[in-house]
């Protein structure tokens, strides 16, 4: 069935479970297809709706999608969950480079500049073979605008400047692009953007003035069109994420409000290489993808205390040290190269990945100024762990009668090395299936196997190879299991559609093993199951567009050593969101978006120092929260945009239950969401 075009965005934006195709005029930036199976477990927005939206960081991107939670008040503090687990298990990928590696863990990892973008795609669970290496809980695959995407009708030249500003972080903003396109083969462009944040607005709270930065952030493309079988491109993406500010973003910004705090950045640097061939031809449709992506943290100098444990097993100062500038280092190489061949009722792709993946410290000695080691030196640039990575799969779907099946089976080789040994190996078979009931109804069912080797571990402490003492590493495994159903409702409610989707699932990991301060023994620690429900309910009308999804999540982990088994304390909360979108005329097109998220309690096991066993109540409290935007292009000025913008409409204090300190009952460190926030952006084409 095919649907309008804002039908198409915002479907896909809210894993709606119907099967359609984007009609292809120039205008749009994403063409959806699939099944309903597909396009439930698979959700999208598009360049569009983020420009209309203003979105200017990962929660911007993310924040209506059923099943993801962003939290972190500043945009360098920002983690995604998915299912109830971080993003750490997912695969995360911008133009098909892999994101590898933790730097720091009070910092997130998705450094992605929504103004690069032309499409955000997420897929839920672990039940495809075209994935990736490593999938547990999803995957995010970002892809960069082109020339063409910027180019309107009948132009071989353009360029775009906008200014932006946000109030709740004081965030001022500056973005140019110039593309063109040479001749029927050649296309070139380039995209700058810049935008300084500088006190952030919390509700009761004095203005947090130790989270500032700056955002430098930019891409170079070339697109290259030989003939009509093939088409090449070059990018090059850099982004800057820095300030005098405290490191650790996710904390609340009222611990550190009078501290003097010395530079610090993240940092990206992504090179893509992507070639498509396609031969005319049913056997022949060939996808090759090569990369380097470079991610980074870099410290200022500083003058540190030094720290060491006493008989008692207490931590005590015991001096002072001069640490030089260090730059820890995650660099991934890698590609991905697959093949599409249609075979009577079959379209079958394979293809063969490999990755390989290193860390390491750029640093001077320091030197010891005062304490009992006075006058020695101490290292701070290291070598960490590697991580090298082969995979090989094939899926094939097909359909007969009222059924469509999806078959797949990876084959996944890791091993460590640097620092650290290991090699695994695992044959993942996965599963999809559908069948269509009536002209309305449709069933789903979906099986994953789960494999994931040990991740590199983080990064900002790291140890030297003398201090790593490996424990008997694994590779996590498990299975994904969903079910769930699509009812078309587009002429029970007189709708140009309407539909309603129910997806139940549940998933293990055997093993789970997280990177943070895992560098010493690189050792597994949980084994973990989760279980949750997502439903989502499209309806579109004419000019009006309507969507409302619900998630829940909730799961248990048994620790390895004690054998405790406990609530896992970012799972347990139900998450509501809904919303409109509305052209008034064809100048003026506005919507709301709100969220609802219960209060919520669990109960925390845990051993204390003497070994016995401690149980606490966490209650979490509930929010709701509301936002408003509205976008004008002028028909007498169609190169002009004004976008203006309200969230937090009415200034709720909360913080995201996934988020550091609530999600285990700490008020101190609870770190509060920004508030009430004026956004306005102009923008003009030339």
């Amino acid at each position: 069935m095919k649907l309008k075009l804002l039908s198409v965005a915002i479907a896909a934006t809210l894993a709606s479970t119907t099967a359609f195709a984007a009609d292809t005029q120039k205008e749009e930036t994403i063409v959806v297809t699939g099944s309903a199976l597909d396009s439930h477990i698979q959700t999208s927005i598009d360049s569009d709706t983020l420009e209309q939206k203003q979105a200017s960081d990962i929660k911007d991107i993310l924040n209506t999608m059923p099943s993801v939670t962003v939290d972190g008040n500043a945009r360098y503090s920002r983690k995604v969950f998915v299912r109830g687990m971080e993003d750490k298990y997912a695969v995360v990928t911008i133009d098909g480079a892999r994101q590898e590696g933790q730097l720091f863990h009070h910092t997130g990892d998705q450094t992605i500049d929504p103004e690069l973008l032309k499409v955000a795609e997420i897929e839920l669970g672990a039940n495809s073979a075209l994935s990736g290496s490593g999938v547990v809980n999803g995957s995010f695959r970002y892809e960069t605008k082109d020339p063409e995407d910027l180019l309107k009708e009948g132009e071989t030249f353009g360029a775009r400047i906008k200014t932006s500003y946000q109030s709740a972080y004081e965030r001022k903003g500056v973005n140019v692009s110039v593309y063109t396109k040479v001749n029927d083969q050649w296309q070139f462009m380039g995209i700058g953007n810049w935008s300084e944040d500088g006190e952030l607005y919390v509700p009761g709270h004095d203005p947090v003035t130790s989270k500032q930065g700056t955002l430098k952030s930019g891409m170079a493309k070339v697109v290259f069109m030989p003939n009509d079988n093939n088409e090449l491109k070059l990018s090059v993406n850099h982004y800057q994420d820095g300030g005098k500010r405290q490191l650790s973003g996710e904390k609340s910004g009222a611990l550190y409000a009078h501290d003097e705090h010395n530079y610090n950045a993240i940092s990206r640097d992504t090179v893509t290489f992507q070639h498509h061939y396609d031969a005319g031809s049913d056997l022949v449709n060939l996808k090759t993808q090569l990369y380097y992506n470079r991610q980074y943290l870099n410290r200022d100098q500083q003058i540190d205390s030094l720290w060491d444990r006493d008989s008692s097993g207490n931590w005590i100062e015991d001096g002072k040290v001069s640490i030089p500038k260090r730059e820890y280092n995650v660099t991934t190489v890698g590609g991905d190269i697959r093949n599409i061949s249609w075979v009577g009722e079959h379209e079958l792709t394979y293809g063969y990945e490999a990755y390989h993946a290193k860390q390491w410290i750029d640093a001077e000695d320091g030197k010891i100024i005062s304490g009992s080691r006075k006058g020695q030196s101490q290292k701070y640039g290291m070598d960490g762990g590697t991580v090298t990575a082969h995979s090989l799969y094939v899926q094939d779907m097909f359909e007969f009668s009222q059924f469509r099946l999806t078959t797949g089976l990876r084959y996944d080789i890791h091993q460590l090395g640097g620092v650290f040994d290991g090699n695994f190996s695992q044959l993942s078979p996965k599963f999809k299936g559908e069948y269509q009931a009536t002209d309305e109804l449709k069933f789903r069912i979906g099986y994953g196997r789960i494999f994931k080797g040990a991740s590199l571990p983080e990064a900002l402490t790291m140890k030297p190879a003398e201090k790593v003492n490996q424990s008997d590493t694994k590779a996590m495994t498990g299975h994904n299991y969903e079910a769930g159903f699509d009812y078309n409702l587009t002429e029970l409610l007189a709708s140009d559609n309407a539909i309603i989707g129910f997806t139940g699932y549940r998933y293990n990991v055997d093993n789970q093993m997280h990177p943070t301060k895992n560098n010493s023994t690189l050792s597994n620690q949980n084994d973990v199951q989760v279980w949750g429900t997502e439903t989502v309910f499209t309806y579109s009308l004419s000019d009006f567009d309507l969507y409302a999804n619900h998630s829940y999540s909730k799961g248990e982990q048994t620790n390895l050593k004690t054998g405790i088994t406990s609530h896992m304390n970012k799972t347990g909360i139900h998450n509501f969101k809904a919303g409109v979108k509305y052209h008034l005329d064809q100048d003026i097109v506005f919507g709301w978006d709100a969220r609802y998220v219960p209060s919520n309690s669990y109960t925390d096991k845990d051993l204390d120092k003497k070994g016995n066993l401690v149980e606490k109540e966490i209650e979490r409290k509930g929010f709701s929260t509301h936002n408003l935007w509205a976008a004008y292009n002028p028909s007498f000025a169609k190169d002009l945009t004004l976008n203006l913008a309200v969230d937090n409409l009415f200034n709720e204090k909360y913080a995201e239950h996934t988020g550091f300190g609530v999600s285990w009952g700490s008020e101190k460190y609870t770190s509060y969401e920004a508030g009430r926030n004026f956004k306005a952006s102009l923008a003009y084409a030339f």
